[in-house]
């Protein structure tokens, strides 16, 4: 990661762009790849196309989840490397479109902070979009082609949607759900820590909720919350990402994706641990009459890798094998019928 914190930080000073080649599956042409960043309210983010050998038949903006991820989809602090925007991309080059991912701001992701004052504006969840939209422009820029594709993954999938119906709305023709929430974050964690409770654990989640009220309400977190396992984390958390999460969770991402015009896939692995299949219905009944078309992939999990059944969710997003290319063959079909 340093190494390509190098390669942004030349490629900007020089007004060029880095050139690589991406090593293509057996039988694929080659793909080449290119780093550059986009500064957004006083961040320096990461972000790679990769181009397909021939003239692109598309181009995706792949937006990224809601923890620290790199630019290819790995989350350095955390140790976990399931590189699944590298592989969408990958796939997804091979077929015949221009891709540009991003890396999610924060440590080991290769962003760099060059206004502090400015970048204090990143915790309202609101940056994302203009992070986003800085994306976009780029990736306009270096490969004009159509059907323009925005996917999101994870939460993510909400910034896709508020992007879409947003002042870009006009340059996008059609939006890709990957295992995104259809409950705000709050709620959505709520959920993800009941479901994690080993079993004859206490269902007592008093604690819980009540340290949810306070990070909503903006205030301090109550007695106790640092000893109790369940909001253990959340209580360690600065100010900062408090800020954060209480920003993103005023959003309702069924609301949000109903305002979404354009057409959109929603995809979801049906073992997934961290965004359970519910989830990609409720965002299907709140599309209503609206374009939409739903995906599922039953052995697939958060990262889109084929996944054991009744493997523990932590041993499931743990795992490193290529994410399964049917998704991205998935993408390609529904994006054909955009033209």
């Amino acid at each position: 990661m340093r190494k390509l914190q190098q390669i942004a930080k030349a490629a900007a000073a020089a007004g060029a762009l880095s050139l690589s080649i991406l090593a293509p599956a057996a039988g694929a042409a080659s793909l080449r790849e290119q780093d550059d960043i986009v500064t957004v309210a006083g961040v320096e983010i990461v972000c790679r196309l990769t181009f397909p050998s021939g003239p692109a038949r598309g181009a995706v903006l792949l937006l990224p989840g809601s923890l620290f991820s790199d630019v290819d989809g790995n989350y350095p602090s955390m140790q976990l490397k399931p590189h699944l925007y590298a592989d969408l991309a990958a796939q997804l080059g091979e077929r015949g479109f221009a891709v540009l991912r991003m890396a999610k701001i924060g440590p080991g992701t290769g962003s760099r902070t060059v206004d502090a004052q400015a970048a204090a504006r990143h915790a309202d969840f609101a940056t994302r979009t203009e992070a986003a939209a800085a994306g976009l422009a780029l990736l306009h820029k270096a490969a004009p082609a159509r059907p323009l594709i925005v996917a999101g993954h994870s939460e993510g999938a909400l910034v896709a949607s508020l992007l879409a119906s947003g002042a870009d709305a006009k340059a996008i023709d059609g939006v890709v759900m990957l295992s995104g929430p259809a409950l705000p974050i709050l709620s959505l964690l709520r959920d993800q820590v009941a479901a994690m409770a080993p079993p004859g654990a206490s269902s007592d989640m008093t604690m819980f909720d009540r340290t949810i009220a306070a990070i909503r309400a903006g205030e301090p977190l109550p007695a106790g919350a640092q000893a109790d396992p369940q909001t253990a984390m959340l209580a360690t958390m600065p100010a900062f990402s408090l800020a954060y999460l209480r920003s993103t969770d005023r959003f309702d991402p069924v609301a949000e994706l109903a305002r979404v015009r354009q057409p959109v896939l929603i995809v979801q692995g049906g073992r997934d641990g961290s965004v359970p299949p519910a989830h990609a219905a409720r965002l299907h009944e709140g599309r209503r009459n609206l374009p939409t078309e739903l995906a599922r992939f039953p052995e697939l999990n958060h990262f889109y890798k084929v996944t054991p059944p009744d493997m523990p969710p932590m041993q499931s997003m743990a795992l490193d094998t290529t994410s399964d290319p049917a998704v991205a063959e998935r993408i390609v079909r529904w994006a054909s019928g955009l033209r």
